[in-house]
Protein backbone atom coordinates (compact mmCIF):
# COMPACT_ATOMS: atom_id res chain seq x y z
CA UNK A 1 0.00 0.00 0.00
CA UNK A 2 1.02 3.28 -0.56
CA UNK A 3 2.41 6.18 2.06
CA UNK A 4 -0.35 8.84 0.98
CA UNK A 5 -2.03 10.75 3.80
CA UNK A 6 -4.91 10.92 1.58
CA UNK A 7 -5.75 11.05 -1.82
CA UNK A 8 -5.57 14.42 -3.57
CA UNK A 9 -8.95 15.03 -4.58
CA UNK A 10 -8.98 18.55 -3.08
CA UNK A 11 -9.57 21.60 -5.72
CA UNK A 12 -7.07 24.18 -5.44
CA UNK A 13 -6.01 27.35 -2.88
CA UNK A 14 -9.64 29.03 -2.08
CA UNK A 15 -9.64 32.78 -2.22
CA UNK A 16 -11.70 34.25 0.11
CA UNK A 17 -11.61 38.43 -1.12
CA UNK A 18 -15.30 39.61 0.29
CA UNK A 19 -14.76 42.57 -1.67
CA UNK A 20 -14.14 40.61 -5.40
CA UNK A 21 -17.09 37.74 -4.45
CA UNK A 22 -20.27 38.69 -6.97
CA UNK A 23 -23.72 38.50 -4.69
CA UNK A 24 -26.03 37.50 -7.48
CA UNK A 25 -29.71 37.81 -6.49
CA UNK A 26 -32.07 35.68 -6.00
CA UNK A 27 -33.93 34.87 -9.33
CA UNK A 28 -37.46 33.70 -9.12
CA UNK A 29 -38.18 30.17 -10.50
CA UNK A 30 -40.15 29.84 -13.89
CA UNK A 31 -43.24 28.76 -13.49
CA UNK A 32 -43.54 25.21 -14.26
CA UNK A 33 -46.02 25.59 -17.34
CA UNK A 34 -42.74 27.92 -19.07
CA UNK A 35 -41.02 24.88 -17.63
CA UNK A 36 -42.39 21.79 -19.22
CA UNK A 37 -41.50 22.13 -22.45
CA UNK A 38 -39.99 18.70 -22.66
CA UNK A 39 -35.88 19.08 -22.81
CA UNK A 40 -33.39 16.24 -22.91
CA UNK A 41 -29.63 17.28 -21.82
CA UNK A 42 -27.70 15.32 -24.32
CA UNK A 43 -25.05 13.19 -22.84
CA UNK A 44 -21.21 14.03 -23.64
CA UNK A 45 -20.66 11.32 -26.03
CA UNK A 46 -23.16 12.48 -28.35
CA UNK A 47 -21.66 15.25 -31.45
CA UNK A 48 -20.51 18.36 -30.23
CA UNK A 49 -20.83 21.72 -32.01
CA UNK A 50 -18.24 23.21 -30.28
CA UNK A 51 -15.99 22.51 -27.08
CA UNK A 52 -16.41 25.91 -24.65
CA UNK A 53 -13.52 26.97 -22.07
CA UNK A 54 -12.02 29.78 -20.20
CA UNK A 55 -8.71 31.23 -19.90
CA UNK A 56 -7.36 31.97 -16.48
CA UNK A 57 -6.92 35.62 -15.78
CA UNK A 58 -6.37 36.05 -11.88
CA UNK A 59 -2.94 35.22 -11.52
CA UNK A 60 -3.65 35.38 -7.52
CA UNK A 61 -5.90 32.32 -7.50
CA UNK A 62 -2.20 30.99 -8.51
CA UNK A 63 0.28 32.51 -6.29
CA UNK A 64 0.79 35.43 -8.56
CA UNK A 65 2.22 36.34 -11.46
CA UNK A 66 5.08 34.35 -12.23
CA UNK A 67 6.32 30.93 -14.35
CA UNK A 68 3.75 29.01 -12.51
CA UNK A 69 0.89 30.91 -13.37
CA UNK A 70 2.33 31.02 -17.00
CA UNK A 71 2.46 27.24 -17.28
CA UNK A 72 -0.96 26.90 -15.61
CA UNK A 73 -2.05 29.28 -19.22
CA UNK A 74 0.20 27.61 -21.61
CA UNK A 75 -0.93 23.61 -20.54
CA UNK A 76 -4.79 25.51 -20.87
CA UNK A 77 -3.69 26.45 -24.09
CA UNK A 78 -1.86 23.07 -24.91
CA UNK A 79 -5.47 21.13 -24.62
CA UNK A 80 -7.13 23.35 -26.61
CA UNK A 81 -5.02 23.09 -29.66
CA UNK A 82 -5.13 19.52 -29.17
CA UNK A 83 -9.28 19.38 -28.85
CA UNK A 84 -9.37 21.96 -32.00
CA UNK A 85 -7.76 19.62 -34.03
CA UNK A 86 -11.11 17.39 -33.62
CA UNK A 87 -13.90 19.76 -33.33
CA UNK A 88 -14.31 23.62 -33.28
CA UNK A 89 -13.06 25.25 -30.10
CA UNK A 90 -13.89 28.92 -28.40
CA UNK A 91 -12.28 30.40 -25.80
CA UNK A 92 -13.64 32.80 -23.37
CA UNK A 93 -11.28 35.31 -22.08
CA UNK A 94 -11.51 39.07 -22.17
CA UNK A 95 -9.78 41.07 -25.16
CA UNK A 96 -6.76 42.49 -23.30
CA UNK A 97 -5.93 38.53 -22.82
CA UNK A 98 -6.32 37.47 -26.76
CA UNK A 99 -2.82 37.95 -28.09
CA UNK A 100 -1.12 35.85 -25.67
CA UNK A 101 -4.53 33.28 -25.78
CA UNK A 102 -3.72 33.18 -29.37
CA UNK A 103 -0.19 32.59 -29.10
CA UNK A 104 -0.88 29.66 -26.86
CA UNK A 105 -3.53 28.10 -28.28
CA UNK A 106 -2.88 28.79 -31.75
CA UNK A 107 -4.43 29.63 -34.76
CA UNK A 108 -7.85 27.16 -35.11
CA UNK A 109 -8.81 28.28 -30.82
CA UNK A 110 -11.64 30.90 -31.65
CA UNK A 111 -11.26 33.34 -29.05
CA UNK A 112 -14.23 35.52 -28.02
CA UNK A 113 -14.32 38.69 -25.78
CA UNK A 114 -15.74 37.17 -22.68
CA UNK A 115 -14.68 38.69 -19.44
CA UNK A 116 -13.14 35.58 -17.08
CA UNK A 117 -11.47 34.90 -13.63
CA UNK A 118 -10.81 31.26 -13.95
CA UNK A 119 -10.67 28.44 -16.20
CA UNK A 120 -13.23 25.85 -14.73
CA UNK A 121 -15.85 26.58 -17.69
CA UNK A 122 -17.26 23.07 -16.56
CA UNK A 123 -18.64 24.86 -13.55
CA UNK A 124 -19.24 28.85 -14.90
CA UNK A 125 -20.55 27.67 -17.83
CA UNK A 126 -24.16 26.44 -18.80
CA UNK A 127 -24.91 23.74 -19.27
CA UNK A 128 -26.89 22.76 -22.96
CA UNK A 129 -30.59 21.45 -23.12
CA UNK A 130 -32.21 20.00 -26.30
CA UNK A 131 -35.87 21.63 -26.87
CA UNK A 132 -38.65 19.24 -28.19
CA UNK A 133 -37.98 21.19 -31.13
CA UNK A 134 -34.42 20.62 -31.61
CA UNK A 135 -33.21 24.08 -30.64
CA UNK A 136 -30.32 23.93 -27.79
CA UNK A 137 -31.23 26.25 -24.94
CA UNK A 138 -28.45 27.07 -22.46
CA UNK A 139 -28.83 26.30 -18.51
CA UNK A 140 -27.63 29.15 -16.10
CA UNK A 141 -27.12 27.82 -12.75
CA UNK A 142 -25.97 31.25 -11.66
CA UNK A 143 -22.40 29.96 -10.87
CA UNK A 144 -21.31 31.25 -7.11
CA UNK A 145 -17.66 30.76 -6.86
CA UNK A 146 -18.60 27.19 -5.23
CA UNK A 147 -20.75 28.59 -2.53
CA UNK A 148 -18.62 31.89 -2.27
CA UNK A 149 -15.24 30.75 -1.60
CA UNK A 150 -13.38 31.99 -4.82
CA UNK A 151 -13.84 35.71 -6.41
CA UNK A 152 -16.33 35.07 -9.27
CA UNK A 153 -17.75 38.04 -10.20
CA UNK A 154 -16.49 37.78 -14.52
CA UNK A 155 -17.33 34.09 -13.86
CA UNK A 156 -21.15 34.22 -12.68
CA UNK A 157 -21.72 35.88 -15.54
CA UNK A 158 -20.18 33.61 -18.13
CA UNK A 159 -23.17 30.78 -18.74
CA UNK A 160 -25.21 34.54 -20.10
CA UNK A 161 -22.60 35.39 -22.38
CA UNK A 162 -22.27 31.96 -23.60
CA UNK A 163 -26.11 31.64 -24.34
CA UNK A 164 -25.95 34.88 -26.00
CA UNK A 165 -23.46 34.78 -28.20
CA UNK A 166 -24.72 31.58 -29.46
CA UNK A 167 -28.39 32.81 -29.86
CA UNK A 168 -29.70 30.06 -27.22
CA UNK A 169 -32.39 30.83 -24.92
CA UNK A 170 -30.74 31.28 -21.47
CA UNK A 171 -32.64 29.35 -18.57
CA UNK A 172 -32.23 30.77 -15.25
CA UNK A 173 -33.18 28.53 -11.80
CA UNK A 174 -33.60 29.53 -8.23
CA UNK A 175 -31.23 26.86 -7.41
CA UNK A 176 -27.28 26.80 -7.48
CA UNK A 177 -24.97 24.53 -8.74
CA UNK A 178 -22.26 23.78 -11.74
CA UNK A 179 -21.87 21.49 -14.31
CA UNK A 180 -19.68 19.35 -13.07
CA UNK A 181 -21.92 18.43 -9.91
CA UNK A 182 -23.85 16.41 -12.22
CA UNK A 183 -23.11 13.50 -14.51
CA UNK A 184 -26.18 12.36 -17.12
CA UNK A 185 -26.78 9.59 -19.34
CA UNK A 186 -28.65 11.84 -22.14
CA UNK A 187 -31.58 9.31 -21.51
CA UNK A 188 -32.67 9.96 -18.70
CA UNK A 189 -30.57 9.36 -15.60
CA UNK A 190 -29.24 11.84 -13.65
CA UNK A 191 -26.35 10.86 -10.54
CA UNK A 192 -24.96 14.13 -8.32
CA UNK A 193 -23.45 14.38 -4.95
CA UNK A 194 -25.80 15.64 -1.75
CA UNK A 195 -22.77 17.38 -0.30
CA UNK A 196 -22.39 19.86 -3.35
CA UNK A 197 -26.28 20.34 -3.67
CA UNK A 198 -27.99 19.99 -0.52
CA UNK A 199 -25.48 22.49 1.09
CA UNK A 200 -26.38 26.17 2.37
CA UNK A 201 -23.58 27.55 0.33
CA UNK A 202 -25.73 27.11 -2.13
CA UNK A 203 -28.80 26.18 -2.00
CA UNK A 204 -29.78 27.31 1.79
CA UNK A 205 -33.06 25.60 2.93
CA UNK A 206 -33.51 23.22 0.40
CA UNK A 207 -33.52 19.54 1.07
CA UNK A 208 -32.99 16.69 -1.53
CA UNK A 209 -36.53 16.16 -3.25
CA UNK A 210 -37.05 19.98 -3.60
CA UNK A 211 -33.74 20.41 -5.70
CA UNK A 212 -34.47 17.10 -7.53
CA UNK A 213 -37.67 18.62 -8.68
CA UNK A 214 -36.12 21.90 -10.11
CA UNK A 215 -33.43 19.32 -11.53
CA UNK A 216 -36.08 16.79 -13.24
CA UNK A 217 -37.60 19.96 -14.76
CA UNK A 218 -34.74 21.83 -15.43
CA UNK A 219 -32.57 18.76 -17.01
CA UNK A 220 -35.24 16.64 -18.21
CA UNK A 221 -34.43 13.42 -16.62
CA UNK A 222 -36.49 11.12 -15.21
CA UNK A 223 -34.24 9.37 -12.22
CA UNK A 224 -31.88 11.13 -10.11
CA UNK A 225 -29.64 9.14 -8.10
CA UNK A 226 -27.74 10.58 -5.01
CA UNK A 227 -24.68 9.79 -3.54
CA UNK A 228 -23.17 11.18 -0.32
CA UNK A 229 -19.48 12.92 -1.66
CA UNK A 230 -17.87 15.04 0.66
CA UNK A 231 -18.59 18.09 2.35
CA UNK A 232 -16.02 20.86 3.39
CA UNK A 233 -12.94 18.90 2.17
CA UNK A 234 -12.33 20.97 -1.58
CA UNK A 235 -13.52 24.21 -2.77
CA UNK A 236 -16.16 21.58 -4.70
CA UNK A 237 -17.57 19.93 -1.84
CA UNK A 238 -17.22 16.93 -3.86
CA UNK A 239 -18.27 17.10 -7.35
CA UNK A 240 -19.25 13.73 -9.08
CA UNK A 241 -17.10 14.37 -12.24
CA UNK A 242 -13.46 13.71 -10.26
CA UNK A 243 -15.19 10.11 -9.26
CA UNK A 244 -18.00 8.48 -11.65
CA UNK A 245 -18.65 9.00 -14.86
CA UNK A 246 -21.37 7.77 -17.56
CA UNK A 247 -19.62 5.99 -20.52
CA UNK A 248 -23.20 5.10 -21.56
CA UNK A 249 -26.59 4.32 -20.09
CA UNK A 250 -26.05 1.70 -17.44
CA UNK A 251 -22.24 1.83 -17.76
CA UNK A 252 -19.89 3.75 -15.52
CA UNK A 253 -16.27 4.40 -14.90
CA UNK A 254 -15.13 4.63 -11.29
CA UNK A 255 -12.15 5.97 -9.88
CA UNK A 256 -10.41 3.98 -7.31
CA UNK A 257 -7.98 4.36 -4.56
CA UNK A 258 -7.58 0.71 -3.47
CA UNK A 259 -7.08 0.64 0.58
CA UNK A 260 -7.90 4.48 0.85
CA UNK A 261 -9.59 4.71 4.39
CA UNK A 262 -9.79 8.45 4.43
CA UNK A 263 -13.39 10.42 4.48
CA UNK A 264 -13.05 10.27 0.69
CA UNK A 265 -12.27 6.38 0.38
CA UNK A 266 -15.38 5.72 2.78
CA UNK A 267 -17.46 8.02 0.68
CA UNK A 268 -16.57 6.50 -2.38
CA UNK A 269 -17.13 3.12 -1.00
CA UNK A 270 -20.60 4.04 0.29
CA UNK A 271 -21.72 5.57 -3.33
CA UNK A 272 -20.29 2.10 -5.01
CA UNK A 273 -22.62 0.62 -2.83
CA UNK A 274 -25.83 2.67 -3.57
CA UNK A 275 -25.37 2.26 -7.74
CA UNK A 276 -24.80 -1.45 -6.60
CA UNK A 277 -28.83 -1.41 -5.80
CA UNK A 278 -29.82 1.56 -7.96
CA UNK A 279 -31.61 1.16 -11.55
CA UNK A 280 -31.10 4.09 -13.91
CA UNK A 281 -34.36 6.01 -16.01
CA UNK A 282 -34.97 2.37 -18.19
CA UNK A 283 -34.99 0.07 -15.58
CA UNK A 284 -31.60 -1.07 -15.85
CA UNK A 285 -28.50 -2.52 -12.99
CA UNK A 286 -25.41 -0.24 -13.03
CA UNK A 287 -22.13 -1.87 -14.22
CA UNK A 288 -19.41 -0.34 -13.07
CA UNK A 289 -15.84 -0.06 -14.47
CA UNK A 290 -13.03 0.86 -11.84
CA UNK A 291 -9.52 2.43 -13.08
CA UNK A 292 -7.36 2.92 -10.27
CA UNK A 293 -6.02 6.42 -9.13
CA UNK A 294 -2.04 6.94 -10.37
CA UNK A 295 -0.18 6.48 -7.44
CA UNK A 296 3.28 7.40 -8.86
CA UNK A 297 2.48 10.78 -10.73
CA UNK A 298 5.32 13.16 -11.58
CA UNK A 299 3.66 15.65 -9.55
CA UNK A 300 3.89 15.94 -5.71
CA UNK A 301 1.57 19.03 -5.44
CA UNK A 302 -0.85 18.98 -2.28
CA UNK A 303 -3.91 19.31 -4.44
CA UNK A 304 -3.29 16.91 -7.61
CA UNK A 305 -6.44 15.31 -8.75
CA UNK A 306 -5.09 11.98 -9.59
CA UNK A 307 -8.24 10.68 -10.80
CA UNK A 308 -8.72 9.66 -14.42
CA UNK A 309 -12.01 9.77 -14.40
CA UNK A 310 -12.17 13.54 -14.80
CA UNK A 311 -11.75 13.15 -18.63
CA UNK A 312 -13.43 14.87 -21.53
CA UNK A 313 -15.36 12.86 -24.57
CA UNK A 314 -15.05 15.15 -27.61
CA UNK A 315 -15.80 14.38 -31.67
CA UNK A 316 -13.69 11.35 -32.49
CA UNK A 317 -11.31 11.71 -29.89
CA UNK A 318 -11.95 11.20 -25.82
CA UNK A 319 -9.03 13.45 -24.02
CA UNK A 320 -7.27 12.00 -20.22
CA UNK A 321 -4.18 12.85 -18.39
CA UNK A 322 -0.95 10.81 -18.17
CA UNK A 323 0.41 11.25 -14.60
CA UNK A 324 4.01 9.67 -15.32
CA UNK A 325 3.05 6.96 -13.43
CA UNK A 326 3.83 4.36 -15.96
CA UNK A 327 1.28 1.29 -15.30
CA UNK A 328 -1.48 3.75 -14.37
CA UNK A 329 -1.32 5.71 -17.22
CA UNK A 330 -1.17 2.11 -19.44
CA UNK A 331 -4.11 0.61 -17.36
CA UNK A 332 -6.04 4.36 -18.02
CA UNK A 333 -5.51 4.22 -21.60
CA UNK A 334 -6.23 0.28 -22.59
CA UNK A 335 -9.37 0.32 -20.34
CA UNK A 336 -10.89 3.87 -22.00
CA UNK A 337 -9.92 2.74 -25.18
CA UNK A 338 -11.80 -0.73 -24.48
CA UNK A 339 -14.71 1.33 -23.54
CA UNK A 340 -14.54 3.96 -26.12
CA UNK A 341 -13.24 1.95 -29.42
CA UNK A 342 -14.97 4.48 -31.41
CA UNK A 343 -12.27 7.46 -30.49
CA UNK A 344 -8.85 7.76 -30.46
CA UNK A 345 -7.24 8.03 -26.81
CA UNK A 346 -5.74 11.36 -26.31
CA UNK A 347 -3.38 10.87 -23.06
CA UNK A 348 -2.14 14.45 -22.13
CA UNK A 349 0.56 15.81 -19.64
CA UNK A 350 -2.33 18.51 -18.04
CA UNK A 351 -0.12 18.16 -14.66
CA UNK A 352 -1.05 22.37 -13.87
CA UNK A 353 -4.52 21.56 -14.32
CA UNK A 354 -3.98 18.83 -11.91
CA UNK A 355 -1.97 20.29 -9.36
CA UNK A 356 -4.81 22.45 -8.93
CA UNK A 357 -7.63 19.75 -7.84
CA UNK A 358 -9.61 19.86 -11.49
CA UNK A 359 -8.86 18.35 -14.58
CA UNK A 360 -10.15 18.61 -18.26
CA UNK A 361 -13.38 17.61 -17.78
CA UNK A 362 -13.60 20.76 -15.23
CA UNK A 363 -11.98 23.06 -18.18
CA UNK A 364 -13.72 22.20 -20.62
CA UNK A 365 -18.32 22.22 -21.97
CA UNK A 366 -19.58 20.80 -24.63
CA UNK A 367 -21.79 22.45 -26.96
CA UNK A 368 -24.09 19.86 -28.57
CA UNK A 369 -24.95 20.15 -32.44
Amino acid sequence: MDERKEPSWTRRHVITAAAGLALMPEIAIKSANAESRKVTVPSEAEPHARTWMAWPSTPAVYGGPGAYYESVQETLGRLAAAIAENEPVTMAAAAEHHALAAELCGPEVELIDIATDDMWMRDSGPVFVRTSGGTIAAVDFRFNGWGNKQAHAHDAEIASSVAKSVGADRRVFSIRGEGGGIEYDGHGTLLLTESCWVNDNRNPGLGRAEIEQHLKKTLGVEVVVWVPGVRGKDITDGHIDGSIRFVKPGLLVASSWPGDTSEWGRAHEEALAILAKAKDARGRAFEVISIPSATNARSTSEDFLTSYANYYVGNGALYTPQFGDRKADAFARETLGRLHPERRIVQLDMDRIYENGGGIHCVTQQQPR
